[in-house]
């Protein structure tokens, strides 16, 4: 997937309001409580595997 965020959910979902910040290309989902729970603290990115 080389399409940035911003194009994706102004394209799939116009009417949802954007809050935050949304990176360019980061996970669209939350992991926040995983990583605040858990300690949950990714190793490796999909990027990284698929080319």
């Amino acid at each position: 997937m080389t399409r940035p965020n911003a194009e994706l959910l102004a394209e799939v979902f116009p009417d949802v309001e954007v809050r935050g910040e949304i990176g360019e290309h980061t996970t669209l989902l939350s992991i926040d409580k995983a990583r605040q729970l858990l300690g949950y603290d990714p190793q490796h990115s999909w990027r990284d595997e698929v080319q």
